[in-house]
């Protein structure tokens, strides 16, 4: 029988690739993995000059050599300009180091943390890299820039979220630890002719997105911010945008509302911490996502939801009724729901009445995911049974909240409050509990996790377990649907509250094909103790090759 050549000694596939084609496996990368292979040939050299996508993070904060200084992003004056934005330059500039043109930019992705608002340098260079990515856009151009802080991951975004998830620790760099600083770099053709001006006067307040943006034919993406929109009134023009995120920005309302309004083709739409913004209403456009973040002083919401898709919401219950207006509701189910109240705890039967109101709108949705301080919200309150809505067409329940190891008082309550929602949701399939861990003892008076190494942080485990436990009566059994297939509890602490709902849900579903149990950190002798009861709990109702502890 022949051997394969692909491990043969010699047999280099990838160099046999086109240009092009190794300059789009490696746009997939963040920029300083992606330069690598520049080292890995004298083939790979320039193929840096195919690379359509450059992502660069900067996942820690600088600080001064020798570390006493510990570096506060509030304290602008204890070192020099940090040598990050230094490498973007040089990454856009490395894709010219080959003769001729290189491949036409599709995507830029700047995650800048220590971004000081208001410095003349870093605005100029910020003005800079998109005037180079508008001049060298091919067909679409997606323009991806968190500046000042915010836990998300470019590899997140380049993935397809658009908000990203936490820090990736694999896109640091020498450059993010202050050392090696490199010379000031200046991209070619970048002048004015897309409305970016290098010469900018000196403010003191956020950078201001320059107004060749919002004329750009070939932007699809445009994600940004702390930043001051200022779109012109008359020349607002983006005929390709379909995917708009604007975080923390200090424009108005009227003024967010000219730029939605120069976007014929939105469908993705994303305000976070946009606290100017009291009323939106997008009645011209048909959005598939909404998504309104910790938006504080936005009050009223119209949208066109006859595409709409999915629809994420974080804040405090609404205080009105009126406060989402859908004159044309979802011609079918919502893909997705998310509803996450901010650690706010629902104790009065005024609030209990207006998140009862606000979830009818999303009666039709899929997958819903709820988060409150407390696990369930109060949802077994007899009072808010009465107006919690029908879920007919809910797949797929996530619940996320605390449930303290002995908190007896509210145990029952949230056993009660997720048999209620299973009771409204008689199609249900999967059913996922994240729980919460508690909140953390600072270790001295000037506590920020950003300083401390892990293992300082995890100075107590979370585990408990009590053998000699002996749980209150459960609400009946029979609230459980029928349909239930898949149960995943998430961060299993194993206190009594935690115990009782997994012992209330294990021996009363029908029948399970998959059970996952992800336990929090603890000592591994608590672990099993813990995975030996929940195996007897579930003896009869799942196969044992169903189980996953983690």
């Amino acid at each position: 029988m022949g051997h394969s050549q692909i491990g043969d000694e010699g047999d280099d596939r990838l160099s046999k690739l086109a240009d092009g084609v190794v300059g789009h496996i490696l746009s997939f990368l963040p920029a300083k993995e992606a330069a690598r292979a520049a080292v890995l040939s004298t083939r790979w050299r320039d193929v840096f000059a195919s690379v359509h996508t450059v992502s660069l993070e900067q996942t820690k904060l600088p600080v001064r050599e020798g570390g006493e200084d510990r570096y506060r992003r509030h304290n602008h004056n204890i070192m020099p300009a940090p040598p990050f934005p230094n490498g973007v330059s040089a990454a856009l500039l490395a894709r010219h180091r080959r003769r001729g043109t290189a491949a036409p930019m599709r995507a830029l992705r700047v995650a800048f943390r220590a971004y000081f608002n208001g410095m003349n340098d870093h605005d100029s260079m910020v003005d800079q890299w998109i005037s180079y990515a508008m001049q060298q856009a091919g067909p679409e151009l997606h323009l991806d820039l968190r500046l000042n802080g915010g836990d998300y991951s470019l590899r997140s975004v380049a993935n397809g979220d658009q908000r990203g998830l936490k820090q990736d620790e694999h896109a640091s760099t020498d450059e993010d630890s202050g050392q090696n600083e490199a010379p000031r770099h200046t991209l070619p053709n970048t002048d004015e002719d897309v409305g970016v001006s290098n010469d900018r006067a000196p403010k003191d307040g956020l950078y201001t997105v320059p107004r060749g943006v919002f004329s750009c034919a070939t932007l699809r993406t445009l994600c940004i911010g702390p930043c001051k929109l200022n779109p012109p009134a008359s020349a607002t023009n983006l005929p390709s945008l379909e995917t708009l995120v604007l975080i923390r920005v200090a424009d108005s309302g009227r003024k967010i509302h000219r730029l939605i309004s120069g976007c014929p083709r939105l469908v993705d739409l994303t305000l976070e911490d946009c606290d100017a913004v009291r009323a939106l209403s997008v009645l011209d456009k048909r959005l598939r996502r909404l998504s309104l973040q910790s938006c504080s002083l936005l009050t009223s919401v119209a949208i066109d939801a006859a595409e709409l898709r999915s629809f994420e919401y974080k804040g405090a219950v609404p205080a009105h009724h009126s406060f989402l207006n859908m004159p044309q509701g979802p011609r079918r189910s919502l893909s997705s729901c998310k509803v996450d109240l901010c650690d706010n705890e629902l104790t009065s039967e005024l609030d209990l009445t207006r998140l009862g109101e606000f979830l009818h709108h999303f009666a039709s949705t899929e997958h819903l995911h709820l988060t409150s301080a407390r696990l369930g919200s109060s949802i077994g309150n007899e009072t808010f049974a009465k107006r919690f809505p029908a879920f007919s067409t809910l797949g797929l329940l996530e619940l996320t909240g605390s449930l303290p190891h002995d908190d007896d008082t509210h145990a029952t309550d949230v056993v009660a409050a997720v048999a209620r929602i299973l009771e409204h949701a008689p199609n249900l399939e999967v059913l996922t509990l994240f729980f919460k861990a508690p909140p953390r003892e600072k270790l001295d008076d000037t506590w920020d996790y950003r300083f401390y190494k892990e293992e300082e942080l995890i100075d107590a485990h979370h585990l408990r377990y009590d053998r000699w436990v002996v749980f209150p009566d459960a609400p009946p059994a029979t609230q459980l649907v029928t349909c239930l297939r898949e149960i995943n509890l998430v961060h299993y602490q194993g206190g009594n509250a935690q115990r009782m709902l997994a012992k209330f849900l294990l021996g009363n579903v029908a029948r399970l094909d998959a059970l996952y149990c992800g336990f929090a950190e603890g000592p591994l002798r608590l672990q099993n103790k813990l995975m030996d009861e929940i195996r007897g709990w579930a003896m009869d109702k799942i196969e044992p090759e169903g189980i996953m502890f983690m």
